[in-house]
Order: structure tokens, then C-alpha cells, then sequence
């Protein structure tokens, strides 16, 4: 991709609804195995091994008792972690879901919404580019949110992309598409 001379700019506007957030938590969870099938699996064992001990043994031994309880726990955890957590967080924080303004350049990110303005070094360690969202990992901070949709077209994507790439060029780039 060929780039102009002069000042390049890429500006992001949004505000985000409550279902856009929990698709993208809910995204993130699932691509950083936070919540995955494996998970899944390994409790189906745990609960079938521990059915097979207990009819081998006649009754229900405190290892069996160990393992049913066991993966009841992580089995209610993934599902609030999964299905509940992500519209509590929306529903207690108003600011997600008001408007919000980026606008990126190489040096630097500014961020603005109707009650503060801030300058953000890049400082990226990790730039996600999912099917709707970026996410944009800087240092212990978590992530930063960003709609596809908040770009008016697709060059300007790519564009968004060289000017992180550019400012942070050891930053790890995965692309889910």
C-alpha cells in the first residue's frame, strides 16, 4: 500500500451498543481460550469418569464427589463468564456505550468522548483484526475495543493497520477473518 506524504490521519467514531459489546466479549473469550470446547470436553470426562468410578465402586466415593463438584464449578463459572458477565460489565459501566472518538496517527492515538480527552502512546503488543473489531492489546491495560464499522471503508482498515504496524512494529498482528 502505497502512502501519501504529509500528516496521515485514520479517524474511528462510535458508540457501542450493548449487544456489539458481548458479541465482541464474547469473541475475545472464544479466540483467547478463555471459554473454549476444550473445556467443554475435559468436563464431559471428569463427569463420565467419575460416573464409571462410582458404578465400578458401588457408591459414590469422595473422589467421585471431588470430581462432580469440580466440574460444576467450572462449568457454572464458563457459563457466567460467557453468557452474564459480558452485559453486567455493559450494564455497570454507562461510558462503554457512549459515543467515542480515535483518531491515529504514527507518533501517537487520541481518544476523546464528550467528558475527557487523552493522548495515548500506541504501546501495542498484540493487534487482533476480527470479522467486526479490532482489538488493540497495550502493555497490562487489557484491550482496546474498536468496531470495524467505526472506519468508513476498508482502505481505511488497512490503512488503520500500517499506521500500528509503522508505530509498532514488533507488535504481534493475528487477523481472524
Amino acid at each position: 500500500m502505497r502512502q501519501k506524504d504529509g500528516p496521515e490521519e485514520v479517524r474511528a467514531s462510535f458508540s457501542l451498543s450493548r449487544a456489539e459489546y458481548i458479541r465482541a466479549v464474547r469473541y475475545y473469550l472464544r479466540k483467547s481460550h478463555l471459554v473454549s470446547w476444550v473445556q467443554i470436553v475435559v468436563i464431559l470426562l471428569a463427569l463420565a469418569a467419575s460416573i464409571v468410578m462410582s458404578v465400578l465402586m458401588e457408591r459414590m466415593s469422595f473422589l467421585c464427589t471431588l470430581l462432580v463438584v469440580l466440574a460444576v464449578m467450572v462449568a457454572g463459572y464458563g457459563i457466567w463468564l460467557y453468557f452474564f458477565q459480558p452485559g453486567r460489565l455493559y450494564d455497570k459501566n454507562p461510558e462503554l456505550g457512549r459515543p467515542v472518538s480515535f483518531l491515529f496517527n504514527r507518533e501517537d492515538m487520541a481518544r476523546q468522548d464528550e467528558k475527557t480527552a487523552v493522548l495515548l502512546d500506541w504501546d501495542l503488543k498484540k493487534l487482533w483484526r476480527g470479522k467486526e473489531f479490532y482489538y488493540l492489546f497495550r502493555g497490562d491495560e487489557g484491550y482496546l475495543l474498536l468496531p470495524k464499522s467505526a472506519f468508513r471503508s476498508e482502505e481505511e482498515c488497512l490503512h488503520f493497520e500500517y499506521l500500528a504496524q509503522a508505530a509498532c512494529p514488533k507488535a504481534k498482528m493475528k487477523h481472524f477473518d
